[in-house]
């Protein structure tokens, strides 16, 4: 989870991703953050996101990205 943790501190710098729950409940990222999330995820593990598919359930924290990764054949 190194990378993903790399991605989310260009978004948000010096916030403790490692330990939430929920990126958005907790205010670590919003909606703004969630699309610079996807564009980066897009271009760093060269998956597609549709625009159903971007949803903060998907994005809310660590597991639930790696989840949604390795639901399209990427390993984290």
């Amino acid at each position: 989870m190194n990378k993903l943790t790399t991605i989310l501190n260009e978004i948000r710098p010096g916030q403790d991703y490692a330990d939430a729950t929920n990126f958005f409940d907790q205010g670590l990222l919003d909606s703004l953050d969630l699309t610079t999330l996807v564009s980066s995820l897009e271009a760093n593990f060269g998956v597609f996101v549709d625009v159903d598919e971007m949803v903060p359930e998907n994005f809310s924290n660590l597991p639930a990205i790696e989840k949604f990764l390795t639901g399209k054949g990427v390993t984290v």
